[in-house]
């Protein structure tokens, strides 16, 4: 008896330090947890004996808090090891003995284990205090609800897989023109509900692409350090890149192209990685099967057509494209061996002079879909890399019932694995631009470069007929205050006329 004595001095001298503590810092979380874990014990009590060993520890447990108050009330006298082992003896009476001892500490052990899983499991992701600066749709009104906001939350890493990213330059796709009119609203509010990590349907910052420098690293990141650059595309249901910082997965980044600065860098990974997609995955295209071919580009001064432009020629295509005059130089650099303007005459009229193609990329949308087919051959393909419509964001009441509890059930079930349509955007197929990019091989197309209190003029040259291949909006270093030099140079590339091809 000395001896268990002796060890439960030891162990009441940590647990007192620790209680207090415990109580201060758990009284919160116990009160919200009480509810679900009393749900629970109601499904568990069902038998006479488990009624009984209730009764029993909610006696017990009467006598400890009875304990801790007296311990928190005579405090320099509970101090005693010996003081709080007279205690504990008196509060248990002459029921202890060996076996009720070791029960005792399986059962304290054993809770503590299953509090500290149900724990994990119902952790909620930290708010963040710190504001940043980024370019939100503050409704679904189109570009009139745009605008740059200086009360973004700041991203941090909640899961061991994601990395901060520092954004130096981010680009405009023409799906964040959709998505500031609704595009995806329904699923994006379904997985905020369910995702942890996905954003709130509004305000949504916008951009799909982006290149910077990793400022934090979860701990299961491998292929990366902190101070390495980088480059990324996301998803439309995801939050945008158009901040100064931005969590992502491992599995969305890879290296930044060495070669080339931030603000062609952000110009690749979304329309690149779309560009793959449609030739290798949709049209089966590659190094060893297009040489010969014959392939239509529609339009070709897209940022999906410059670099579809680019990869078909590489690999040994006859390209044709059709695009504005005003990228008619572009679209040669690029590699096209012919090309129809837009302002010479009806585009079918002048397709109709030619041969029929092996494969049409439409990259307009739905507007030339039935010119595509009529100019592709029999045994052609013809690849649309506009992005569809959704039909859940038009889904009724009942249908939008049945969808929101599939969602949910992807959610709770497969958890953050479910790529919702956006298999295509992964470190994989960045990399291969990016090896693409430092060979040489492939060029991205930087047409305009704005400041993010420019945003709107950005938008609104994003969505003319004289946009061509990408748009960027450039974030300036060292905490992002705008210095005068930096401004001067996005008002002189708004100014500038012709695009720059960033090699």
């Amino acid at each position: 008896m000395d001896e268990v004595a002796f060890h439960l001095n030891q162990r009441l001298e940590f647990i007192q330090v620790q209680l207090l503590s415990a109580i201060q810092h758990g009284n919160m979380a116990f009160q919200s947890r009480l509810h679900e874990l009393h749900n629970l014990a109601l499904v568990a009590i069902e038998s006479n004996q488990i009624t009984a060993v209730r009764q029993t520890f909610r006696s017990v447990w009467e006598k400890f808090v009875h304990l801790v108050q007296e311990v928190r009330s005579s405090l320099p006298q509970s101090a005693n090891p010996v003081v709080l082992y007279d205690e504990f003896m008196l509060m248990l009476g002459n029921e202890l003995n060996r076996r009720n001892f070791y029960t005792g500490c399986v059962g304290f052990a054993l809770g503590g284990m299953i509090g500290l899983v149900v724990g994990m499991s119902l952790h909620s992701t930290p708010t963040p205090s710190q504001r940043i600066r980024g370019v939100v749709c503050m409704d679904y009104r189109g570009l009139d609800a745009v605008s740059t906001s200086d009360d973004v939350p700041m991203p941090v890493v909640t899961s061991p897989d994601q990395l901060l990213i520092e954004v130096r330059a981010a680009s405009l796709d023409y799906l964040d023109i959709k998505i500031c009119s609704g595009y995806g609203r329904v699923l994006r509010r379904q997985l905020h509900k369910y995702t942890p990590s996905s954003p709130k349907e509004l305000p949504l910052v916008l951009g799909r692409d982006c290149s910077g420098v990793v400022v934090d690293i979860g701990h299961d990141v491998k292929n990366f350090e902190i101070g390495d650059e980088v480059w990324l595309a996301v998803p439309y249901w995801a939050s945008g890149t158009l901040a100064q910082y931005v969590v992502a997965r491992e599995c969305q980044v890879a290296r930044k192209p060495r070669g080339i600065g931030f603000e062609g860098a952000a110009a690749l990974p979304f329309s690149g990685s779309v560009a793959w997609d449609a030739m290798v995955n949709q049209a089966k295209l590659n190094s060893h099967n297009t040489r010969g071919k014959r392939v239509l580009v529609h339009c070709g001064s897209s940022p999906v057509g410059c670099v579809v432009t680019q990869l078909a020629r590489l690999w040994g295509a006859n390209v044709t494209v059709t695009c504005p005059a005003r990228a008619l130089t572009v679209c040669n650099a690029l590699g096209a061996d012919d090309t129809i303007v837009f302002e010479e005459g009806p585009v079918d009229k002048q397709l109709a002079t030619r041969e029929r193609f092996d494969v049409v990329f439409n990259t307009l949308g739905a507007v030339v879909h039935e010119s595509c087919l009529r100019f592709c051959d029999d045994d052609g393909i013809v690849v649309t890399t506009v992005a569809t419509k959704i039909a859940s964001d038009s889904y009724g009441f009942v249908l939008g019932a049945l969808y929101a509890l599939w969602v949910k059930i992807q959610c709770l079930v497969l958890k953050e694995r479910v790529a919702w349509g956006a298999v295509h955007l992964n470190s994989d197929t960045l990399n291969e631009l990016a090896r693409l990019v430092d060979n040489g091989q492939l060029q991205p197309v930087v047409d305009k470069i704005f400041s993010p209190r420019d945003v709107e003029l950005a938008f609104q040259h994003t969505d003319s007929a004289q946009a061509i291949g990408k748009t960027v909006i450039r974030f300036s270093g060292f905490g992002y205050i705008e210095d005068d030099n930096q401004s001067t140079r996005s008002r002189s590339s708004v100014r500038s006329s012709k695009p720059d091809i960033l090699s």
